[in-house]
């Protein structure tokens, strides 16, 4: 599996923040109410991220211990222990993490600006929730990236791969 793109992400959560503000610019010229977020937003985002790293610190200990083994083996048993369809499930929640943070975020984020520059919210109770919500997508975003790199095997040598016993055969 190849790893998380970031200029892909980073193209999500800009056209992500140009669809959040034109959004609410198209709602507020058609004379309609304007949609803001909640505390209760940015809350959940936060949860979620928490439940990724939940997830995601087992995983990290598991590889550093690896690599730890790797340059100094030893028979002692191990302090850390996952298993193989967790890890996997772990870098799939990562990423579809990141790909949900780059996309609320980036939704937030818009409306947010659209709401400072316009002046249409009022600070206390329409900019400060949309932004905490903006900032929460963001951060969810960052740290699927970063637990996504977590779950990164360590290159093949290419010793006892089938492509070392192809070519040698």
């Amino acid at each position: 599996m190849r790893p998380l793109n970031i200029p892909v992400l980073v193209v999500i959560a800009v056209l992500a923040a140009v669809f959040g503000a034109q959004m609410m610019n198209t709602l507020a010229a058609r004379g309609h109410s304007v949609p803001v977020t909640g505390w209760l937003t940015a809350g959940v985002l936060a949860i979620l991220s928490a439940v990724l790293l939940a997830y995601g610190l087992p995983l990290r200990r598991y590889m550093q211990e690896s690599e730890e083994r790797s340059l100094h083996p030893s028979l002692a048993p191990r302090r850390h222990q996952i298993d193989l369809p967790t890890a996997f499930r772990t870098v799939l929640l990562a990423r579809a993490c990141a790909y949900t943070g780059a996309l609320v975020g980036g939704i937030f984020t818009g409306q947010a600006l659209f709401l400072l520059v316009s002046g249409t919210g009022d600070p206390w109770d329409a900019v400060l929730p949309t932004a905490a919500a903006a900032v929460a997508g963001l951060a969810l975003g960052v740290l699927g990236v970063l637990v996504e790199r977590w779950g990164k095997l360590p290159p093949e040598d290419g010793d006892g791969g089938v492509e070392g016993a192809e070519a040698s055969g």
